[in-house]
């Protein structure tokens, strides 16, 4: 990882302040924090695109906190609820929905100065199915060990999705915040486009609590070095945030009763609070590498865009 000593917290997180303190505000949820048996980590910044680490098979999300992770951060629950639903067979619907993108995470504190200062430790990924009334994280070789009855088609599906997992990338991570890339089937109109869902999840230094941001990025034509914005706002999610993922099917031909993977698309990013892109965030939300200055200006970009809609708020209010 590179040298982030450049980088300082006064200059980093000055700036998002704001941003973690409404989400905070607004969300009022706390992560159930580690204490941390190590000194407070030094500030660093990693830009090489790498793959997430991966939830261990076993963990029960809700009973994350045993298995030594602070934070539930978002678990989807697919359904087939838009499009041409009624054009594919019954199993297939219910293949669809059977396996959940979950993302986990631990925070941790230690002091600094006599203060309480909190950390990102870790930030992990899987695939979760219900067990028992539990939604427990499995692969396709783990799952009978802890209850998951698969057949064939089963196995095939969920490895097809743990294929995809491989395919998120970090492309920025510091002590306190970490950015990844989703590569996402969506529905437009009828048709489905390959897109990218950027993730920014971030921790307030001071309470602890964790901010999510959630946005829609297509290639742009005249600009290699940068995705082009797809939708003029972000969205702001809370912690533990349980997403209804609805799954849009398109037409299929005449002999397409057995559907193929590209028939599946993301309705939508996932709803939550609609945050406008400022000025600032629109320049560099799309980038598809990052660096120091880079990075500083995203942040800044953050906390702007969340102040922005508080006033919006406040005003009609």
């Amino acid at each position: 990882m590179n040298d982030f000593q450049g980088l300082s917290e006064k200059s980093m997180y000055r700036t998002a302040l704001t941003a973690l303190l409404i989400t905070s505000c607004w969300y009022g949820l706390g992560a159930s924090l580690v204490m941390a048996s190590q000194p407070f980590p030094n500030p660093y910044l990693d830009t090489t695109p790498r793959q997430l680490e991966l939830i261990p098979p076993g963990v029960v999300v809700t009973q994350h906190a045993e298995h030594g992770w602070s934070d539930l951060v978002t678990i989807a629950h697919p359904r087939l609820g838009a499009g041409a639903v009624d054009s594919i067979p019954e199993f297939a619907g219910r293949y669809a929905s059977m396996f959940k993108f979950t993302v986990l995470a631990n925070v941790r504190q230690a002091p600094v100065n006599g203060q309480p200062q909190y950390w990102l430790d870790k930030l992990a990924i899987g695939l979760a199915m219900d067990v028992k009334g539990q939604s427990i994280v499995v692969t396709k070789d783990t799952a009978a060990q802890f209850g998951g009855e698969l057949g064939m088609i089963e196995r095939g599906v969920l490895g097809g999705n743990e294929d995809s997992l491989k395919d998120i990338k970090q492309i920025a991570r510091t002590e306190r915040l970490i950015m990844f890339d989703a590569q996402a089937n969506m529905a437009v109109g009828d048709e489905h486009e390959m897109m990218v869902l950027r993730h920014l999840v971030w921790v307030s230094p001071n309470t602890g609590k964790l901010g999510i941001l959630v946005w829609l990025l297509e290639e742009d034509k005249d600009n290699a070095k940068k995705y082009a914005l797809a939708e003029p706002q972000m969205q702001l999610l809370p912690p533990g945030y349980q997403e209804d993922r609805v799954i849009h099917v398109s037409e299929g031909g005449l002999l397409s009763r057995i559907p193929t993977p590209d028939r599946f698309a993301l309705l939508s990013v996932p709803p939550g609070t609609a945050v406008p892109f400022s000025d600032e965030m629109s320049r560099v939300a799309g980038l598809k590498a990052y660096d120091r200055e880079d990075l500083q200006r995203l942040v800044a970009g953050v906390g702007q865009s969340i102040a922005q809609l508080k006033a919006r708020v406040a005003q009609r209010q």
